[in-house]
């Protein structure tokens, strides 16, 4: 980022700032509605200054996105895979052009400085051709066929589930209602959006970059609000849920999905208490890097953020030092200045939390070391504790804040143990000098994403392309992960066809 890029950005901030905010519509077939309680969202920099708004949809409003969906997807179910890829590839031009807008809306709802919110849009992009790439491949919609002994002909073939249910989180409201809905499409289903209230505005470019893609009006459609229109959603005769959340939600949605006639599926992240694994051998100051800005960044609220590191006696006492003054550097504070390193948390209950923790930590006399924060916002200072039990409640419990326990343990196999020691198993990352635990912790680690010596990253840094992104256990629910070929297929099911030979040319080809 350039000083320029960070000026007109701010000017951007600005200007925004001093506009009227903008209100989102529920848009159903079409038509905008401004029904249920209005929301308004805050910007978490200047509390008590409005950036957004929305309106709480009613139930009746959510099931009317359902049936529209339903009633326009049965002809999109019916369009050619390869004219299907084509539509949403249309979406790539759009999205060019507004990459920087869409920055402004995350960096004013979200509080994301300007190198996070404007790689929202850029990976909304990324997204978008990779998954387009991916289904363009031979074999993507249908598997190898062989000769039939009997001579009949048959194919297998991949089908869509119908219409598909994404429900967002606020961290990353555009790129994780964005990746569910164009794999769907690209699958042949039906989409309703249900953004974050925390981020109305910036969930509303999902809807706005379908509507670029010039698909079957009602095809795709958004409403909005908190809890309600979730529950709605997931109560409806929805054929799918793609849900990113708290593991907590997420098993209640596997629960009502599972209690129906047929269990229906459910494509769920579910965040995680990752670590990382410090060890003697390891290069610290390079451990040191990784540590802090996997912890920090977006002030921990990433699924994939590190929040605990279990180092080995030889490496504690240095570790904890250069953990120390890094953290000491940091600056959380309002978007528009290029010296903060993260902006606020999420919400006035996120800063009670933190400080809940904080007095935790202070009360138990663990050393706690923290960073600067401005004041006037829902800003809080990064926090590391050290001292602190790899079984205590702070190094064990999903925080989703900036706030990073450091934990001795007596060796490395120890330390691998309590890494795997959590229902959570979404990232973690190990630095060590000696190949032997390396390859130990590739085989043993119990998560879906793991890095090994990686410069700036200990356990985040996943992008669409070079990488795949998805958890084990309770971080997530199919095995297979975004970012990656096997994506859009979760959208689809197999169907496995047989026909006499002379009705050959009813299959696909």
């Amino acid at each position: 980022m350039t000083i320029d890029q960070q000026q007109a950005f701010a000017a951007r901030m600005t200007e925004q700032r001093r506009s009227r905010h903008t209100t989102v519509p529920h848009v159903i077939a079409g038509q905008k509605y401004f029904e249920g309680t209005l929301l308004q969202r805050e910007d978490p920099s200047n509390p008590g200054s409005v950036v957004s708004a929305c309106h709480d949809a009613p139930t009746e409003l959510v099931e009317l996105a359902v049936q529209a969906s339903r009633d326009a997807q049965r002809a999109w179910s019916r369009v050619p895979a390869e004219q299907r890829i084509e539509q949403v590839r249309r979406a790539i031009p759009f999205i060019e052009e507004r990459i920087e807008e869409w920055a402004v809306r995350v960096a004013l709802e979200i509080g994301k400085p300007y190198a996070g919110a404007r790689a929202e849009g850029a990976e909304v992009l990324e997204i978008v051709r990779q998954y387009a790439d991916y289904a363009s491949a031979e074999g993507a919609f249908e598997d190898q066929r062989e000769d039939d002994p009997s001579g009949l002909a048959n194919e297998s073939v991949l089908r869509p589930y119908g219409v598909f249910g994404v429900i967002t989180p606020f961290n990353y409201p555009i790129v994780q209602a964005a990746g569910p809905a164009v794999a769907a499409l690209i699958a042949g289903n039906g989409v309703v959006v249900k953004t974050s209230h925390d981020g109305p505005w910036s969930g509303h470019a999902v809807y706005e970059l379908c509507e670029a893609m010039g698909l079957p009006q009602g095809l795709v459609n958004v409403v909005h609000g908190g809890d309600g229109p979730g529950r709605a959603l997931v109560a409806s005769d929805i054929d799918g849920i793609c849900f990113t959340g708290s593991v907590a939600v997420g098993k209640s949605i596997l629960r009502d999905f599972a209690s129906g006639p047929y269990p229906r599926p459910v494509i769920a992240e579910m965040g995680g208490k990752n670590p990382v694994i410090v060890t003697d051998t390891a290069d610290l100051e390079l451990a040191a890097d990784g540590i802090v800005f996997s912890a920090f960044d977006l002030s921990g609220q990433k699924c994939s953020a590190l929040s605990r590191v279990l180092v080995t006696p030889s490496a504690h006492d240095k570790l904890v030092e250069l953990v120390g003054e890094r953290v000491r550097d940091l600056k959380a504070g309002d978007p528009v200045d290029a010296g903060v390193f993260a902006g606020p948390v999420v919400s006035a209950e996120a800063v009670d939390r933190y400080a809940g923790l904080l007095a935790t930590a202070r009360g138990e006399e663990f050393h706690v070391e923290t960073g600067k924060a401005q004041d006037g916002g829902y800003f809080v200072p990064a926090t590391v504790v050290s001292g602190v039990p790899a079984t205590h409640r702070l190094a064990t419990k999903e925080h989703f804040l900036p706030f990073l326990t450091i934990s001795k343990v007596p060796t490395f196999e120890a330390a691998l143990a309590e890494a795997n020691n959590t229902e959570m198993g979404l990232t973690a990352g190990i630095y060590t000098g000696d190949e032997g635990e390396a390859r130990e912790f590739l085989d043993c680690i119990e998560a879906g994403c793991v890095d090994v010596n990686v410069p700036g990253h200990a356990t985040t840094g996943w992008w669409p392309g070079p990488q795949t992104f998805g958890g084990w256990k309770a971080s997530g629910t199919t095995g297979k992960q975004t970012l990656g070929k096997w994506y859009f297929q979760l959208f689809g099911r197999q169907q496995a066809r047989k026909l006499p030979a002379h009705l050959q040319h009813l299959l696909q080809h």
